[in-house]
């Protein structure tokens, strides 16, 4: 008899709800927009689908990631960066857990994608490795000892919040010079509007840039450059045996890839110059498949 698995992804535009089995292998999935600005009766939405797809299926778990900072032992949203958003204070695992009637396990989505990459991505058989997400923000998940870093109350791996320059821009999170503000989709946009004087967005200066404008490979020069710096302190703080990246703006890595290896070199120690950076193979599934293996794992600790 096939055992299965509830995986739910909320982020920040869609959420995603599918049935996996034990090895992480997607059965079935359903997308729908994510409206987390309704507060609870988004979620309470959520929660049916994915107690529907249980009851069709006898799912035994369910595991979820989602957008934001959530409590590790509440299940609760935490005020994060928007301290007065709608979710802010909603119980994310016990309104999953009274739709479905199963087990629920949740945490952040981009820890989640790290959990993801440990068990069927780039970090199979590794046990020290960082993740990144690079798109409208940045997201990280920290692998240890083959075990995913929560910290006290589960807000380990903000990667994105690492200053890199401390006379920089003001960032919503208190800190000045984030990696986020230099590297994320939004930062890119930023940049190429600034450097065309007109409304650009990431995609449009990644485009540019692929046709050789100038201004638009300064702009990839200076995101991939300051990721390769950020990826550098990672490196010396925590010697992880390699980096995993993954998120839309991987869609041009080969673009950036030439500036990350230039940060990198210029900010690591010479030891560990040769810490592989990798990007991810498991496309936009690591946060569904994240979310069920890793509330398998915990039923079954």
């Amino acid at each position: 008899m096939n055992t299965y698995i509830i995986g739910i992804d909320i982020g920040a535009t869609n959420t995603r709800v599918a049935v996996l089995n034990t090895v992480g292998e997607i059965i079935e999935r359903h997308r729908i927009p994510s409206e987390m600005a309704e507060g609870r009766p988004f979620f309470e939405k959520v929660g049916q689908l994915a107690s529907k797809l249980a009851h069709k299926t006898g799912a035994q778990v369910v595991g979820v990631g989602s957008a934001g900072q959530i409590h590790k032992d509440t299940g609760c949203y935490l005020p994060g960066l928007y301290p007065d958003a709608p979710w802010v204070g909603i119980p994310l695992r016990d309104i999953i857990q009274e739709q479905t009637g199963l087990p629920v396990f949740v945490d952040n989505d981009c820890k989640i994608s790290a959990y993801a990459e440990l068990k069927v991505g780039q970090g199979q058989q590794i046990s020290d490795f960082i993740c990144l997400t690079l798109g409208t923000g940045i997201g990280g998940g920290i692998i240890t000892n083959g075990q995913l870093v929560h910290g006290e109350h589960g807000l380990a791996g903000h990667l994105g919040h690492i200053s890199i320059d401390p006379r920089g821009p003001l960032c919503p999170c208190g800190n000045t010079g984030c990696l986020e503000l230099y590297v994320s989709g939004t930062a890119v946009g930023k940049r190429a509007s600034e450097a065309f004087n007109r409304k650009v967005d990431s995609k449009e200066a990644f485009l540019l840039a692929n046709a050789g404008d100038s201004k638009a490979l300064e702009v990839v020069h200076s995101t991939g450059f300051a990721l390769g710096r950020g990826l550098g302190a990672m490196a010396n703080l925590l010697n992880p045996q390699r980096f995993i990246l993954s998120g839309s703006i991987l869609e041009w890595y080969d673009l950036l890839r030439p500036s990350i290896e230039e940060g990198f070199t210029k900010s690591v120690m010479s030891s560990l110059k040769h810490t592989p950076i990798l990007q991810s193979t498991l496309g936009g599934d690591g946060g569904i498949i994240g979310a069920a293996l890793y509330a398998w794992d915990q039923i079954n600790r």
